[in-house]
């Protein structure tokens, strides 16, 4: 776990919320091109329903991929992508060429090599991806995007993107962001919510583990860690935390 961390910890969903956004605005102000790689689960409806009311939010620049992806058609409630179309799209801040997606209609590993391309078409010029921003998601098991505990994708080094056919999580199909590609972002945000998530984010947050898991293996390079809590993802931390109350 980075020792540069920050755990910012809100009394409520919205106020986290409301943060979130906050720190999309400060985050792509001033430049042309924000690249931002996003996650999917609640994340979608939480973006879908504050973006819109977000002020000082220019979205013109944006260029958004995806930390994972399921190897589904985008009209499946499993796609990712399909889900941002479905909700976030039509309100009008971002527009599907602005979305790097998938080809669901190829096998696995050729999908997995497909989208490193396009991923890397957004950094013209430079050797490796640098995200300005990456938010993730965490499950009660600690795996992140699609990096799960205790799987050999952990080590890969040499990919942007890699390519999982045995997801223990539904659908078994899926690429994902590498950690060196996770940890070469300018900043990445976890945000977790609920009590369910307490346990792990103990672990995570305040446990040394010989093998840690997939979130704690996060640690960007030259980059800042936040992590946004609501109360009772956070009960159990004793660390250090700072508390917002923005509403």
């Amino acid at each position: 776990m980075s020792s540069s961390h920050q755990i910012c910890v809100f009394s409520s969903p919205a106020e986290l919320a409301l943060s979130l956004t906050q720190l999309l605005v400060h985050e792509s102000q001033g430049t042309c091109s924000f690249r931002l790689a996003l996650s999917g689960g609640s994340l979608v409806q939480l973006l879908s329903r504050e973006l819109p009311k977000t002020a000082g939010l220019n979205t013109a620049g944006w260029k958004v991929a995806f930390c994972d992806e399921r190897l589904v058609p985008f009209s499946d409630p499993e796609s990712t992508y399909g889900e941002y179309k479905r909700q976030l799209v039509p309100l009008g801040l971002l527009s599907e060429s602005q979305f790097v997606t998938i080809d669901p209609a190829l096998p696995v590993e050729e999908a997995a090599v497909d989208y490193t391309k396009k991923v890397r078409e957004l950094f013209p010029g430079d050797d490796h991806p640098v995200f300005d921003l990456v938010i993730l998601g965490i499950g009660p098991d600690g795996h992140t995007a699609s990096l799960f505990p205790g799987h050999p994708l952990l080590q890969v080094t040499d990919k942007v993107v890699a390519p999982i056919s045995d997801s223990p999580k539904p659908p078994p199909q899926r690429v994902t962001l590498t950690l060196p590609v996770i940890n070469a972002a300018k900043t990445v945000v976890f945000v977790a919510t609920g009590e369910g998530k307490a346990a792990v984010l103990k672990r995570i947050l305040q446990e040394e583990e010989s093998d840690p898991l997939p979130a704690a293996r996060v640690s960007p390079v030259h980059g800042k860690l936040l992590w946004f809590l609501d109360e009772p993802a956070a009960r159990e931390l004793t660390c250090p935390v700072e508390k917002h109350s923005v509403l």
